[in-house]
């Protein structure tokens, strides 16, 4: 009875604070209503994803899709970052890091002309405004730092990459900070399918992705994701892109990126020591690809490290 009592106070906790995340939202616009059908539409196609007989690494995606999959269908994707799944995977608030990163933003020589504009927030999500900075929100700030950083390591700012392929892309806020600031090469982004589908949604949303959009790809396809890979013209400036999502996957799935990541050419990868069951330090510091590399250990964060490197 206790347990059962437990679980009726945590659901309905979360679908609280669902309903918080809507409330006060408009009707939807004509457009807006569009997007959100095409998004349900697409979203009611997946398959409820089996849990057991996992890993603890594969179950708990598992979970987080089919919990993604289930707020697409019952509540208003205009407010998705304000969902548990989304703060809990990649909009968490953590105003001790953001606090430092947002210092080390304004630091930049190219803070008022360059990071500032790019920080700004759109509607789109309803991201919460971040205090310190109230035209920006705490998943952007924390995005923009990460890039700052990565760009810096790699020896070329992020506007004159030619071909991004990013694995796990979140919601899709790396790949409009990106544009953001003058970004227009091809952007590929490999992802579990109910968050390529709200990648979808965000991205057309923001204006960034359009119907006729080629620059532009966002799979689950793991094919597709060797095409667009395979296209990759040979001495273009290409950068796999990998942001504590490659270092929350099944070894075997890194076994099968790591052709891909060996063909684009250079690697830039920002990874937790730990998760679940595997050891992260272990795994990138065993020389996961060969070929030179930096290792940064990001001292604001707890056993957090980028690894910026090239394979040619």
């Amino acid at each position: 009875m206790t347990f059962l009592l437990s679980s009726l106070r945590f659901r309905y906790r979360r679908w609280r604070g669902v309903r918080a995340a809507s409330r006060g939202l408009p009707r939807p616009t004509q457009t807006e209503r569009t997007l959100i059908d095409d998004l349900r539409e697409r979203c009611r196609a997946l398959p409820v994803e089996r849990t057991r007989g996992r890993t603890p690494n594969e179950a708990d995606w598992a979970t987080a899709m089919n919990r993604l999959r289930e707020l697409t269908l019952r509540a208003d994707p205009r407010g998705f970052l304000r969902w548990d799944v989304i703060i809990e995977r990649m909009a968490q608030s953590k105003p001790e890091v953001t606090t430092i990163e947002l210092a080390a933003l304004r630091a930049l020589p190219d803070w008022e002309t360059r990071w500032k504009p790019a920080l700004r927030e759109i509607a789109v999500g309803r991201p919460i405004p971040y205090a310190e900075f109230p035209e920006s929100s705490e998943p952007l700030i924390q995005a923009a730092y990460t890039l700052s950083q990565l760009e810096s390591m790699a020896g070329r700012p992020a506007h004159e990459w030619e071909h991004v392929v990013e694995f796990g892309g979140g919601f899709g806020n790396l790949c409009r900070l990106m544009h953001q600031l003058g970004f227009r090469g091809t952007y590929v982004i490999f992802d579990l399918p109910p968050f390529t589908l709200l990648q979808r949604y965000y991205l057309r949303s923001a204006g960034i992705l359009r119907d006729d959009e080629r620059r532009i790809v966002l799979t689950s396809d793991f094919a597709e994701l060797e095409r667009a890979v395979a296209e990759i013209p040979s001495g273009a400036w290409a950068t796999f892109v990998a942001c504590w999502s490659l270092s929350e996957t099944p070894l075997a799935l890194r076994e099968r990126v790591r052709p891909l990541v060996e063909r684009i050419g250079r690697y830039c990868i920002a990874y937790q020591e730990q998760y679940g069951e595997v050891d992260n330090a272990k795994f990138f510091g065993a020389h996961w690809i060969d070929g030179p590399r930096t290792v940064k250990r990001i001292a604001h964060r707890s056993a957090d490290h980028y690894l910026v490197g090239e394979t040619r």
